[in-house]
């Protein structure tokens, strides 16, 4: 809930105990009936203002004007009250000030609290004439009016000192609201690796702070030069708990991106107040919210004609609300930092890519060496991606897998070649070259900037569900999900593949194995999966080319079949 919304609601909060001080001052100059009547009049208008101010669209669309009904019925409640005490100076005079100060407090203008002083004394004066008209004097009823209307001009002053100094608060607490937003934003922005994640969060930095109701953002295709919505964001609730629901509706979609599509076209901001926009080609249009729409540009040198746009920033108010002239300085700031990171983003992402390509190549090169190992990542990529969409792992989850079955290998471009095609059975100083592979891997890889669960994937192809793997010997509980995958895809096809020590192994010796191995080196369940492809035929299509260079006939023979044939 914001400063001005905490701000009426506590003066509703606080609107009971005044009526209830007046009448107490009243005493039994008031019947029952009329405490009744006030009772109920100030439940109707205070509730309504209550209920207004709990939820942002509501208090948006509806609250100046509650606010104003509601200081005028105060005005009626207070002169009424005042009207029936018996005192010609009665201290129920300065209740009058509740309404001055909370006119103050709750960020009334000058205009307003002008008016609201203008109504209170001609109110008390009217009340004071017609109650002491008929037993007091003319200097008596003069002198009371002149004292009461001293009383509430004291307290207009004193509104408008807390009106001042709140709003001179207001301001330096939204600025500096705004300066740190702005620089833990940026700072944040070097640390996202997806364009995505970093648009959602900017953008729930930029509504959450100009307590807009919601914002989208549009990124053009660096291939096609459409515009594609990266992300969008609508609060779900306001701060009280209350969801916003259908009232929180933002514009159209063909609306968003047609102001969009103009940003991008003329290059300039796009802004829409309550009731129709003030430039561009929408003029013509009238909406009963504000929306302003502001491109992502890019300067890539001192120029103005290599000034690009990445996309655009759209952001809307609630519904009855102008964006204020804080808020827009703060979406163009966004924006603006938001362009430089996506920029710097793709950079990064492109040349992190021609990079893993190069690493891919060079693994791929150094699997050509050898004709037993030719072709293995590949496989094993696509066996582990097979598995991975299995077991419903999703996308983002799969491409991990795949560029780390890509590269799980090329730490054996440390393994000297009589070691990798040694026909025997290896020595044991041999064999501890052999089991350093995962961690070169892992050392050229980790320069690349790859995620750390690529690198442990590739660090940790070798361990065993039983701890008995290598290189860390990681217990079960310590191997994940897509590190047991890559395991079991990465044996089956050492198995399934020809190598310098022996020959494809027999298709039934190979789902011994695996049924053997499930449960003590590799994961039951993964195991299981493999199984099922396999006997669906799923996986022979990844081995029809290995198997055409072998010379290997692929011929399953059940008993029942020998049972026929006999």
């Amino acid at each position: 809930m914001d400063a001005n919304r905490r701000a009426v609601f506590l003066v509703s909060c606080l609107r009971w105990l005044v009526v209830a001080s007046g009448m107490a001052v009243a005493g039994e100059h008031v019947q029952v009936w009329q405490i009744g009547a006030v009772a109920l009049l100030t439940l109707a208008y205070n509730g309504a203002v209550s209920w207004c101010a709990l939820r942002e669209e509501r208090f948006s669309k509806y609250g100046k004007n509650l606010s104003t009904v509601a200081g005028i019925l105060d005005i009626a409640v207070i002169t009424f009250l005042v009207g029936r005490t018996p005192s010609f100076y009665s201290p129920a005079v300065a209740l009058y000030w509740f309404v001055l100060v909370t006119t103050g407090y709750t960020g009334g203008s000058v205009r307003r609290l002008a008016l609201v002083t203008s109504f209170s004394v001609m109110a008390s004066a009217a009340m004071g004439f017609l109650a002491m008209r008929t037993s007091a004097s003319s200097a008596e009823i003069l002198t009371t009016i002149l004292l009461r209307s001293a009383i509430i001009t004291c307290g207009a002053l004193v509104a408008a000192f807390i009106s001042t100094t709140r709003k001179n608060d207001d301001v330096a607490s939204e600025r500096y609201s705004y300066l740190h937003a702005i620089r833990s934003c940026g700072a944040k922005l070097t640390t996202f690796r997806s364009v995505h994640e970093m648009v959602l969060h900017v953008l729930e930095v930029v509504v959450t702070k100009t307590r807009t109701a919601g914002a989208q953002l549009l990124l053009l295709d660096e291939e096609s030069l459409q515009l594609q919505c990266e992300g969008a964001f609508v609060p779900e609730n306001d701060g009280c708990g209350a969801t916003q629901g259908a009232q929180n509706v933002g514009p159209d979609e063909s609306a968003i991106r047609s102001y969009a599509e103009w940003v991008v076209k003329s290059r300039r901001e796009f802004l829409m107040r309550v009731g129709g926009a003030n430039s561009g080609e929408h003029s013509q249009i009238t909406d009963d919210r504000s929306v302003v729409a502001v491109p992502l540009t890019w300067q890539s040198s001192g120029t103005d004609d290599d000034v690009s746009v990445q996309g655009v920033l759209v952001v809307w108010g609630y519904t009855g609300q102008d964006i204020s002239e804080d808020a827009l300085h703060i979406v163009r700031i966004f924006a603006a930092m938001s362009a430089a990171a996506i920029v710097n983003m793709r950079l990064y992402t492109n040349m992190q890519k021609s990079f893993l390509r190069t690493l891919q190549s060079l693994a791929k090169g150094l699997e050509a060496r050898d004709e037993y190992t030719q072709g293995h990542s590949e496989r094993v990529m696509q066996v582990s991606c097979m598995l991975a969409r299995e077991l419903d792992c999703n996308p983002e989850t799969v491409e991990l897998l795949r560029n780390a079955s890509l590269l799980h290998d090329i730490g054996k471009i440390g393994v000297p070649d009589a070691i990798l095609r040694k026909p025997g059975k290896l020595t044991s100083e041999e064999w501890e070259t052999m089991r350093r592979h995962p961690l070169v891997s892992e050392e050229i890889c980790r320069p690349l900037g790859l995620s750390d669960e690529i690198l442990f994937l590739v660090k940790h192809h070798h361990e065993r569900l039983d701890g008995k793997g290598y290189p860390d010997g990681l217990d079960a509980s310590e191997q994940p999900l897509l590190q047991r995958i890559l395991v079991v895809a990465d044996a089956f096809d050492a198995m399934r593949s020809r190598r310098p020590y022996r020959d494809i192994m027999p298709i039934e010796d190979l789902r011994a194995e695996l049924n053997r191995s499930a449960g003590r080196a590799m994961d039951p369940t993964v195991v299981s999966s493999l199984l099922g492809l396999m006997e669906n035929g799923e996986t022979d299509a990844i081995y029809e080319e290995h198997d055409r260079s072998t010379g290997f006939l692929v011929c399953e023979i059940t008993a029942e079949d020998e049972r026929k044939a006999a």
